[in-house]
């Protein structure tokens, strides 16, 4: 039975994208017999302590980790059904005396790559980087873009980031992520939704591009008074709200499921994506998506085919072309259903496969 341990930067309370997919390949792998153990950092990180900056951000991930631990998060994810075979372990950082013995390590974010770069007793070929976005923000661009650099097997999720690993002068190979067609399901046909609901997913960071997506519903609302909005997302706006706007923090899977199958349009927002879940969901279930042109969208919205695609931050771009899904519902129905369609290929299955496939080469170890 081979053992596979996830290296995780951090814990977290409310859903993440990233954590939703280490969570996914994790269960996956125990049900096709993998020994596996899920690990998470609660000190610094790699190199945090060089600014004040990472000093600051370390201590606020140390008080939230020991809250996390408190409520007993570390033993069992409260917004995810980990199969209770996983172990998971809390340790001060990810050298690699406190994590447990293992035939593969997986480097879940820049920052636990150069962790792993530094394990001794372990061959390079048993370890791997999962890459899932361009992590800017936890580090300098020079120092990011040397961690595509390590002897570390690179596994991306999208072609843009393949060709940033690649850029380097390394190599990588891309799976893409699955969807859970069994959790997110398609109920009500495009042609029955009401016209003017639009879902939009709430984040607080920047990057995600909401005060745009703002921006360009208010702009819609001065057009057509019937929009109403129903935003989600798993911590609360900052910015007041107006009444047409309707937030659900964290929804429940019925919840989740029924936004985005009354919703007749999607609005996916971000400067950046790894890949895009929600875009992808709201497909699964029959919205038309009008997102913008980041590489995590794109390896699922293909302008006028599958979607509708605006520039980056551009809120009168997004604007145009919400309204034009409302004022033509041949228009809107048929890149509902064609993104519907073209989202069936993005299984689990095949992921897990292709991983196993990378795992599968890897070498024995012996105790």
């Amino acid at each position: 039975m081979k053992r596979v341990s996830f290296l995780l930067p951090t814990m977290a309370g409310v859903p993440v994208g990233g954590f939703k997919v280490v969570y996914e390949y994790a269960n996956r792998l125990v049900q096709d017999g993998y020994c596996v153990a899920i690990v998470y950092s609660i000190g610094p990180s790699f190199g945090s302590a060089s600014s004040v900056r990472g000093g600051l951000l370390a201590g606020r991930n140390l008080l939230r980790s020991l809250y996390h631990i408190f409520r007993g998060w570390h033993r069992r994810c409260p917004w995810f059904d980990l199969d209770e075979r996983i172990q998971c372990h809390a340790v001060w950082d990810l050298t690699e005396g406190r994590v447990p013995s293992s035939d593969i390590y997986v480097a879940t974010a820049a920052t636990t790559a150069a962790f792993l770069r530094d394990y001794v007793r372990v061959p390079p070929a048993n370890k791997f980087y999962f890459i899932q976005n361009y992590e800017n923000w936890s580090m300098s661009e020079a120092e990011l873009l040397e961690t595509y650099r390590y002897p570390l097997r690179k596994i991306v999720i999208g072609n843009w980031l393949k060709k940033m690993v690649e850029r380097t002068g390394e190599s990588a190979v891309q799976i893409p992520n699955g969807f859970d067609f069994s959790y997110f399901k398609r109920v009500v046909p495009a042609h029955d939704r009401n016209p003017y609901r639009v879902a939009m997913l709430y984040h607080p960071a920047a990057y995600k591009g909401c005060k745009v997506g703002f921006k360009a519903l208010a702009r819609v609302r001065e057009r057509i008074p019937q929009l109403e909005v129903d935003l989600f997302g798993g911590a609360n706006p900052k910015e007041k709200l107006p009444e047409w706007i309707h937030f659900h923090r964290t929804p429940s899977r019925e919840l989740h499921n029924r936004i985005y199958n009354e919703a007749a349009i999607f609005l996916g927002t971000s400067f950046q994506e790894g890949w895009g879940l929600p875009v992808g969901e709201a497909m699964i279930c029959g919205a038309a998506v009008v997102c913008t042109d980041n590489g995590g969208y794109a390896e699922m919205a293909k302008d006028r085919q599958t979607a509708l695609v605006v520039p980056v931050g551009d809120a009168e771009a997004m604007a145009e072309k919400i309204v034009e899904l409302m004022q033509d519902n041949d228009l809107r129905v048929r890149l509902a259903d064609a993104g519907h369609d073209y989202i069936r290929q993005f299984t689990w299955e095949r992921s897990i496969r292709l991983l196993e496939q990378e795992f599968s080469t890897a070498q024995d170890v012996v105790d």
